[in-house]
């Protein structure tokens, strides 16, 4: 059973131990460092993921933590908007958690009144994508060049699902 639930302190050693693999930052954001440290692990647990404008989960298989999923809100004339993330540790790939975590948070958002979700993809990383499109997102674009990351440049894919209720 996948469920989502906010972090907390004793979260610290669990997320060091799956954060810290090349593997699973190599398409993150430059802000998900690499290696990963335990004080990387105690700031995000303790500042990071309860910054404004953010809605930050772990995701747990079975009670167990195996990645975070999260939303960053936009806010001003894009207040109806949130951009979506989430990575899954190594161990626990290709057993459709982030499917399942991604269609939660979506339905969560959805019913915090968002209208809009989206969420850049590097080119490279097409598992994702996959996850996107089974949670019914749909490729927007392809912004070119758009991300430099480990000396060289990357495309990204612009993918976003809109609420059922608010499109015309």
């Amino acid at each position: 059973m996948i469920s989502l639930r906010d972090y907390d302190s004793t979260d610290v050693a669990r997320l060091t131990e799956l954060a810290n693999n090349k593997q699973v930052s190599r398409y993150l954001v430059d802000t998900f460092p690499c290696p990963y440290t335990r004080a990387d692990a105690a700031w995000w647990v303790n500042i990071g993921c309860r910054e404004e404008h953010m809605i930050t989960k772990v995701i747990e298989y079975d009670g167990e933590f195996v990645g975070s999923i999260g939303l960053r809100l936009k806010t001003g004339w894009r207040q109806h908007v949130a951009e979506v993330g989430y990575w899954i540790g190594e161990p626990y790939w290709s057993q459709g958690i982030a499917t399942s975590a991604l269609q939660q948070m979506t339905e969560t958002a959805f019913a915090l009144g968002y209208r809009k979700l989206y969420a850049p993809v590097l080119a490279l990383n097409v598992v994702s994508m996959h996850v996107l499109e089974n949670c019914s997102y749909c490729l927007e674009g392809i912004h070119k060049g758009e991300v430099f990351k480990d000396d060289q440049y990357f495309d990204v894919h612009h993918y976003a699902r809109y609420c059922p209720e608010t499109t015309a």
